[in-house]
């Protein structure tokens, strides 16, 4: 029998073949990365479980392969208080002690500058303290979010325990996006179709002709978002783009893969990209995803059937918008948004937040004029971080608040006031929205 691409990047690791239901007692991981908010106490756990251990064999404490581990602080960063501050230096001493890489303030997001430094390749098993691990699957490789204690026992052994192998969802993508719709247009119309558990514990397997024509940026965002949906994970096979992208960057040797033609599948669906348009997802869940010609329909709809996931909306009216994140922060995203700010201005009554994903996005938007079109628009342009994302600085949201963000999570209390509303949309929609100071339709402005 056939295998998908998961099953295959297990079976090699495990060193014999698995199928979806197996498990495998421990499974080697390739990458490791940890986050500024995990890092710290991982870094402390790695020394509380396994002190003694190294001590009795005497050794000092020490990670299982240093070429392997990253720590990247872009959570809280510029240290927002000074807990912060002691973790990031704890992390800076750890990493001249072990010999692993760890990334300056402001070099970026975690899901961004991993694959920006060619540091993950297909067939890679990565492993992230965060959620949005996931988004490395467009390298190919399996990855996905652990917590705290798998963390520092992966930190320690190089192994993950008793992973049972998921079965897989495939989805074809066809045809061509149309004007202003974009790979967030897509995972947010997947994401509304599934439901937010529609692909539980499974892995998104994004396969086809309309993947082949995507680049790197917009591959990252759909596998950015499986885990809206419950999914273990997403993917996608190698291919021609994914080769360009890693010629020349790729730090570890690059093998192609793709599933098998006679691969078992939970099930497969297809989806048209021509069919779609600019999406908007109402608060308090991705799923609540509309069409943005239906927002006014979705608006009387969460006012005449509000429930504690899809509350009521009052009107189409927004106070904040925020281009950045993990989701959709990369340099096409500045460049499709930037279309679409150039020659306007942000509205008076909104505050438009923007943050690259990373320094090297920053630099190139900046050296580009991409960010002069923002802030002359009356945008805050800010270092990398992922500060707005989760409610933690540059730009925590007032009771009072609607914003639209280019993120990827919209549940209650997320940026801010429990009170806020919070709607995900494209980085070109956020910007059009920002514009008008409602929830607005992009493809006007290109």
């Amino acid at each position: 029998m056939g295998q998908t691409l998961v099953e295959k990047i297990v079976s090699r690791q495990a060193g014999r073949p698995v199928h979806a239901g197996d498990t495998v007692e421990r499974l080697p991981i390739t990458k490791l990365f940890f986050n500024d908010v995990i890092g710290p106490p991982a870094i402390k756990g790695l020394a509380n479980l396994f002190g003694e251990t190294f001590k009795r064999h005497g050794k000092p404490v020490q990670v299982f392969d240093r070429r392997r581990i990253f720590f990247i602080p872009d959570h809280s960063v510029p240290a927002l208080s000074v807990e912060v501050a002691e973790g990031v230096d704890l992390m800076e001493a750890f990493g001249r002690e072990q010999g692993v890489k760890v990334y300056r303030e402001g070099d970026g997001i975690e899901h961004v500058v991993l694959i920006e430094g060619g540091h993950i390749v297909p067939w890679d098993i990565v492993l992230g303290t965060d959620s949005h691990t996931c988004t490395n699957g467009a390298m190919g490789a399996l990855a996905f979010g652990v917590g705290t204690t798998e963390g520092v026992y992966a930190l320690a052994t190089g192994y993950l325990y008793d992973f049972v192998v998921p079965e897989t969802i495939r989805f074809e993508l066809t045809g061509t996006f149309g004007k202003g719709v974009y790979s967030k247009d897509l995972i947010l119309h997947v994401i509304g179709k599934m439901g937010a558990g529609g692909c539980s514990r499974r892995v998104a397997e994004f396969v086809g002709d309309g993947v082949r024509r995507m680049s790197m940026d917009a591959r990252t965002t759909i596998c950015n978002m499986a885990v809206e949906m419950s999914g273990r994970t997403g993917i996608m096979p190698y291919d021609e783009t994914l080769a360009a992208y890693l010629k020349g960057r790729a730090a570890w040797p690059v093998e192609p893969i793709e599933s098998d033609p006679d691969a078992r599948y939970a099930d497969r669906l297809t989806v048209d990209l021509a069919s779609l348009e600019p999406m908007i997802s109402f608060p308090h869940k991705p799923a609540n995803a509309t069409p943005v010609s239906r927002v006014q329909e979705m608006i009387a709809r969460s006012q005449a059937q509000p429930t504690s996931d899809f509350p009521a909306v009052v009107s189409d009216r927004i106070t904040d918008a925020f281009l950045g994140a993990c989701t959709n922060a990369r340099y096409e995203d500045l460049v499709e948004a930037a279309k679409v700010m150039r020659d306007h201005k942000v509205h008076p009554d909104v505050s438009f937040v923007v943050i690259p994903a990373s320094r090297k996005v920053y630099e190139r938007a900046m050296d580009e004029g991409i960010l002069q079109v923002f802030i002359k628009a009356g945008a805050n342009v800010e270092s990398s971080n992922c500060g707005p994302c989760f409610g933690s600085h540059m730009g925590v949201l007032s009771r009072n608040a609607q914003m639209i963000s280019s993120s990827n999570r919209n549940y209650q209390g997320r940026m801010g006031s429990r009170e806020a509303r919070i709607f995900l949309a494209s980085p070109a929609t956020v910007t059009a929205s920002a514009i008008e100071g409602r929830l607005a339709d992009p493809r006007k402005y290109l």
